[in-house]
Parts: C-alpha cells; sequence; structure tokens
C-alpha cells in the first residue's frame, strides 16, 4: 500500500506560538507536555549531550521529561556538515526535510520496521526564511548503536553462533525496512541499534533523515545500502578489531537468503554490486568459503 504523507501530516497535532511551531504525533501513548516543548533549547542547555563528529556540535541529548512514562526520549538537532555545517551550523532554508522524516518514520514503524518512533518535531524560525529544528523520538531501552557495542565488545568475545544470531538480526531489521519500501541514505554503524540483553538480538534502524520511499525498493538500492553498512564496518578501528569478513559476510549472506530469487545466488551479487570494496573482501577465498558454508 502506497504511503500518503499528507494523511499523517494532517493527522499531526499542530501548535504555534510565535517563531516556534510543534508537530506531535497524536499516536505517542503519553500526553505530551507543550510547554516543555517551546522551551526545549534552555532545558537542553542544562542536559549532557552527544557531539556529532560530521557536524562537529552537540546534536543529540537523551530526556527524560516527568510527563512521559516511557524510558526517555532521544533529540537530536537538524545540522549541517562539512562546510556547510561552518557556514550555516543549524540553521535550514525550510521544513520540508524535517517533516519528511517525521513521516517516513511513523510509517517505518506502522509497518514493522523495528526503529524508534517519532513523537515531536519542533521547528523555529530563526532569521527570514531560516529555521532550526530538533527531532524528538521514543528512546528504544537498553540499545545502544553497533559502533559504540563493538568498541565495547572484547575481540573474539562472541562465539560463532552468536555472531551468526547478531548477524541475523541485523540482516533481519534492513530486510524489514527494504520491504516496506524505504532506501536509508546513510546506513552505517552509528544508525543501526543493537539490543543484546536475552538469548536473541535485537537490532533496529534509526535515522530516516533524507531516506527515500519507493513502491519496490530494486536489488540496486538493497545492495547499496549493504555496501554502505559494510564500509562503515571496514573504516573504524572497533570494528576493524572485532569482526573479520566472515563477520560481514554473515550478514549479506544472511540478508539474501531470505528472498528466493537471490538465495541461491549471494556471492554472484555481491561481486555485481559490490563493486572494488566487496570484490577485495572475496579475494580472501578460506574466509568466503566458511561464511558460505554457515
Amino acid at each position: 500500500m502506497q504511503p500518503r504523507p499528507t494523511e499523517l501530516l494532517s493527522a499531526l497535532e499542530v501548535q504555534c506560538q510565535g517563531r516556534v511551531t510543534l508537530y506531535v504525533n497524536p499516536k505517542h501513548p503519553s500526553e505530551v507536555d507543550r510547554d516543555e516543548l517551546l522551551r526545549l533549547p534552555v532545558i537542553l542547555r542544562r542536559l549532557p549531550g552527544q557531539s556529532s563528529r560530521q557536524a562537529g556540535r552537540t546534536t543529540s541529548w537523551l530526556w527524560r521529561p516527568a510527563w512521559d512514562d516511557r524510558p526517555g526520549l532521544m533529540v537530536r538537532q537538524y545540522a549541517h556538515g562539512g562546510a556547510l555545517g561552518r557556514l550555516f551550523g543549524a540553521a535550514f532554508l525550510g521544513r520540508a526535510r524535517m517533516l519528511k522524516e517525521f513521516w517516513i518514520s511513523d510509517y517505518a514503524a506502522s509497518r514493522g520496521v523495528p526503529t524508534s518512533v517519532p513523537v515531536a518535531l519542533r521547528v523555529e524560525r530563526i532569521a527570514g526564511p531560516f529555521i532550526r529544528a530538533h527531532f524528538v523520538s521514543a528512546l528504544i531501552p537498553e540499545a545502544q548503536d553497533l559502533l559504540r557495542f563493538l568498541e565495547s565488545a572484547p575481540a573474539d568475545a562472541e562465539p560463532a553462533p552468536g555472531r551468526r544470531r547478531l548477524a541475523a538480526a541485523i540482516a533481519d531489521a534492513i530486510a524489514r525496512m527494504h520491504d516496506a519500501g524505504i532506501v536509508h541514505a546513510d546506513l552505517n554503524l552509528k544508525n543501526v541499534l543493537v539490543r543484546h540483553t536475552s538469548e536473541e538480538p535485537e537490532a533496529f534502524i534509526i535515522d530516516f533523515d533524507k531516506a527515500r520511499w519507493m513502491a519496490a525498493v530494486p536489488l540496486s538500492k538493497r545492495m547499496a545500502n549493504l555496501v554502505r553498512l559494510d564500509r562503515s564496518m571496514v573504516k573504524w578501528a572497533a570494528s576493524r578489531r572485532t569482526v573479520d569478513l566472515t563477520d560481514r559476510l554473515r550478514v549479506l549472506h544472511s540478508y539474501l537468503r531470505r528472498y528466493p530469487q537471490w538465495r541461491d545466488q549471494w556471492a554472484r551479487i555481491a561481486r555485481k554490486y559490490g563493486g572494488r570494496h566487496l570484490r577485495h573482501s572475496f579475494s580472501r577465498e578460506p574466509d568466503s568459503d566458511r561464511a558460505q558454508e554457515e
């Protein structure tokens, strides 16, 4: 079924006060305190935040307001990275990008994609057509991003069965996202959360900023997301220390085996769409063979 952004956005509870506009998701189980949302930047100044390496500033906070009876909320401020960040910081022209993320996030959750449910969007006009915005979503309790999980994990701490289950959980979360018609714009270790509190690990996909919806996600777009995640695993020292080639191939193999039309061609598909990055990985035949056997 094709999602209708106008239906979701028209269902949002909108409140305007001065330069600030609030968009509140009526599906949130707690009664949202709009006065606190209006004062959100002041509240955030008193909270410890997490800086974004790309933006070079604090852009996310854990917020536990008294009115929310859940474990907490995550607040993310939109900010440019790189050269745009030095010029514009957190100032954006228009709010279409933020509203698009809101409806894709809500649609993903409604389609069974393991993700964080959007709670509210705060947009403030700062000068002329420029705005700054904060995205508020429900905290996923006891979950941490995959990079932090790998940083805290000793090398070879997880036996092979546990590694297979974790790879399967990550592949399942990505497959659900794609089957819902969503293509992630930046699927990296920071945008995959894992929760390892039971025998069966869970994985979640977050941050649908600049994501796209398609009626049917083609194999090329699926592989682009998977290769982006694999490149992220190679990039960070923590993941290179704890994740070997076999682990990386487990994710790919577990993903493709869910689809009968691709199940028996997973190695060929990886070679075709992975480019130089995955072809180099596949040059290590012993590891490749061992992954396929599993």
